[in-house]
């Protein structure tokens, strides 16, 4: 870089070449605090929400809310290919921990590979009568790939400088937060870390162990799949997450590497009236809404 700094990837390699350098915690009191220049950056957009949504947007919206039902019969038939792909650019906008984006949305359109996916789903009837198969796919192994790819983008390949606190949170808050090893010894360190971090002032305090990265994974892919849903919805298809069905068979038909887990399958399509089982039922809102 002109500036006689080193590049971000040689930056991202440095901090990402040792256990103790990956660990190091930020110099920058407050990282997140301090990362507040956005306005700046991105400015006012006429497609970002404001009051003349409740108008213009939120009907349309709580129809394709209140029209989303877990629908286990289809006509078989699939979803035009281009509505498809509309449905999955959308479920790609979904919220993302550190926009890491750490999932796999697989669309299953070879026929043998949905009959393959079909008999993991255990025959289940939203799984074979539905026009399409959407696996999601949980890739918490991926954030360090996707954070590079991040950077490039932010920094238009490396020729413009991220912000200090920008940078100080991808080259050293994310590493710092989400790096592992087969044997734990990253998990170890966090976790004291976190520990003495947070004895004083508030501090994150996971992932410290393999569980907690696979619920950031599966957290990360459940935004995208309920995204997906709800696009689904709004361009007058229903659909149906499975979650009953044989992960490991799934895994073997799409090739996944061991690192990745199948969080759930989504089928898609249009709904028989025979599809839907029942009313919509749901625990009064006092169960579930707390004031406090």
């Amino acid at each position: 870089m002109s500036d006689g700094h080193p590049s971000h990837k040689q930056t991202i390699r440095r901090n990402a070449g040792t256990d103790a350098e990956s660990v190091q915690m930020s110099n920058t009191p407050n990282p997140l605090a301090e990362m507040t220049d956005g306005a700046a950056t991105v400015g006012k957009q006429p497609d970002r929400p404001n009051p003349s949504f409740e108008q213009s947007a939120l009907p349309g919206f709580k129809k394709a809310l209140l029209g989303r039902r877990s629908i286990r019969g289809f006509d078989g038939q699939p979803l035009p290919e281009q509505t498809m792909r509309d449905c999955l650019r959308d479920a790609t906008l979904a919220p993302s921990s550190s926009n890491l984006q750490t999932y796999e949305l697989y669309w299953v359109r070879d026929p043998a590979n949905k009959s393959a996916v079909t008999a993991a789903c255990m025959g289940q009837p939203a799984a074979t009568t539905a026009g399409d198969l959407i696996v999601v796919v949980a890739r918490g192994d991926l954030w360090q790939v996707n954070r590079d790819k991040l950077v490039d983008l932010m920094t238009q390949g490396g020729t413009t400088p991220l912000p200090d606190p920008l940078a100080e949170y991808y080259q050293k808050i994310v590493p710092m937060t989400l790096k592992s090893d087969a044997l734990g010894f990253n998990n170890l360190v966090r976790r004291f870390i976190f520990w003495r971090k947070g004895r004083n002032n508030a501090f994150v305090r996971t992932p410290v162990t393999k569980g907690d990265h696979q619920v950031y994974a599966h957290t990360q892919a459940a935004l995208a799949a309920q995204t997906l849903m709800l696009s689904l919805a709004a361009h007058g298809y229903e659909s149906c997450p499975i979650g009953g069905m044989d992960a490991d068979r799934i895994s073997a038909i799409l090739a996944l590497p061991k690192q990745a887990e199948v969080s759930m399958v989504i089928a898609a399509g249009r709904g028989t009236p025979e599809g839907l089982y029942g009313p919509r039922l749901r625990l009064p809102e006092s169960d579930l809404i707390k004031e406090v």
